[in-house]
């Protein structure tokens, strides 16, 4: 079945991309009618999001697996998705199915689409294509996904959006080719596991991963998107955007900065936009923090303290380390330091040599200036 199934998955991409609806369920088990509409619709949302390329890849690492309740000779295979949004993506972007084929009228079709819904690596959320009908509103760079009713919160979203990316690309000097921005009614959007202090998170930059040129079994960053909370996708704003821009810009330079840099930077970008809007609730917070949780610091909010030692105040903390640092060393260096200390590794002898190179002070020292 294997080089039948290779086929079915070219002929399948190339029906995406040549905007083919009839070739593309020729692929699909006319007798499964819930499988024919849900694909149409998965088809529909393609064509509205705007694909440059995709591909369907059968992941040799894995044996197939016999799936005789779906039919005799029944076999699910696990394939990547790689995929490609016309004016978003710099790459294609993996993301892992689960499907089932079998022999129907002499051909070999696709008969399940979601044979990996239960297993952990699949993930606990579902792309946006595969959750219903969709509306899109775009902006320059930026791709904006709601449910089809909700295409006035799409308009709001994008606005917003467009509001927040200038402050994101003043402060970091780094723009990503564009950001797709989920904003979807069902909670399946968003995994359960995207957590900030123990609660869900108002949104998140989640990164878009695609096979390494060295190692195509091995993922690597290569941008992020953003997904909005079902539950707050109709209050989030430029603030909540600004601070998750700043995630999605400064992803692919790597993962092993220090969570007081990585919050703390994108806190910094937030607040500072708003202060710019006339805001008066940075001002305050900052006299809070320096008042009451600023001279208790003893370390730096690292990944083991982040919330441990301070609670959900490690945000404020964090947005305070690099507002000081910006103001003392100036954003260039602490862009530059952020950009060494993401490459790793992340240890504390690592970021004391790359303070010392950029700073020329080590962490119990930024610690004490701090306080000062």
């Amino acid at each position: 079945m294997v080089p039948q199934v290779d086929a079915l998955l070219k002929a399948r991409s190339a029906a995406i991309v040549g905007g083919q609806e009839t070739e593309f369920l020729k692929t699909v088990d006319p007798a499964n009618a819930k499988l024919v509409a849900r694909q149409r619709q998965v088809f529909a949302n393609l064509q509205k999001l705007g694909v440059r390329q995709v591909g369907f890849q059968r992941e040799t690492e894995y044996v197939a697996e016999e799936k005789p309740e779906s039919g005799q000779g029944a076999q699910a295979f696990r394939v990547r998705m790689l995929i490609q949004l016309t004016g978003i993506d710099a790459a294609a972007r993996a993301t892992p199915l689960g499907y089932t084929f079998a022999e129907r009228g002499g051909q070999v079709v696709l008969v399940s689409d979601d044979d990996l819904a239960q297993e952990a690596d699949r993930g606990t959320y579902r792309e946006p294509w595969d959750l219903g009908p969709i509306e899109v509103v775009r902006r320059p760079g930026l791709l904006i996904v709601v449910p089809s009713q909700e295409r006035a919160n799409g308009v709001r979203l994008a606005n917003e959006a467009a509001a927040a990316l200038p402050a994101v690309r003043a402060a970091t000097r780094r723009a990503q080719s564009g950001i797709l921005v989920v904003a979807l009614a069902d909670k399946r959007s968003m995994s359960p596991e995207w957590q900030t202090g123990g609660h869900p998170a108002g949104a998140v930059a989640t990164p878009n991963l695609a096979p390494s040129k060295a190692d195509e079994t091995i993922l690597e960053v290569v941008g992020s998107r953003v997904v909005i909370n079902p539950t707050e996708r109709k209050t989030a704003g430029r603030l909540l955007l600004a601070h998750e821009f700043t995630h999605v810009v400064m992803a692919p330079l790597g993962n092993a900065a220090p969570t007081w840099m990585v919050e703390g930077l994108a806190e910094y970008v937030e607040r500072r936009l708003a202060e710019q809007e006339g805001d008066d609730r940075p001002a305050k917070k900052r006299a809070e923090l320096r008042r009451t949780v600023i001279p208790e610091l003893t370390v730096l909010p690292i990944d083991g303290t982040f919330h441990g030692d301070y609670g959900d105040e490690s945000y404020g903390v964090s947005w305070l380390i690099i507002e000081h640092l910006a103001t003392t060393h100036g954003l260039p260096k602490v862009i530059a330091l952020y950009t060494d200390q993401a490459k790793g590794p992340d240890t504390p002898a690592h970021r004391d040599q790359l303070l010392q190179k950029h700073l020329s002070q080590t962490e119990p020292q930024l610690l004490t200036a701090l306080k000062k």
